[in-house]
């Protein structure tokens, strides 16, 4: 086909588009007790994912969405869903520098009440 384009879409993309679905549809037990959802906190968190993975430079996005979830904390069950839908998350993108999103909150001018790492125990965070 002489002209025609082919729309190709980025793997990058793509898999964002899967943690995206995946988190949405994954409620943790620890969320059946928070007014947070893992699908709000994929939503804040996405645009933080190429940091997390290529590094260079936070996205405004990335630090607007970690403010909201910030904002969005009420209670302790609210923060340990927060820390379980961030682990699950982080665990299925291919690449993450954990080290490097544990410094986005400080990079952004603001904290997070836990480091996320795969050996977290996020039941026990404050």
């Amino acid at each position: 086909m002489a002209g025609s384009k082919l729309n190709v879409v980025p793997l990058f993309q793509v898999m964002t588009l899967v943690v995206v679905l995946m988190l949405a549809e994954a409620p943790d037990r620890a969320e059946a007790e928070a007014s947070i959802t893992c699908e709000q906190v994929t939503n804040w968190l996405t645009p933080c994912i190429s940091y997390g993975v290529f590094g260079g430079t936070v996205s405004p996005e990335c630090c607007q969405g970690i403010k909201d979830l910030n904002a969005a904390y009420y209670t302790k069950d609210d923060i340990r869903a927060a820390c379980s839908c961030v682990q699950q998350g982080a665990a299925m993108i291919p690449g993450i520098d954990y080290d490097r999103i544990n410094n986005i909150a400080t990079l952004c001018g603001t904290s997070c009440p836990y480091k996320v790492y795969p050996s977290t125990d996020c039941s026990k965070v404050v």
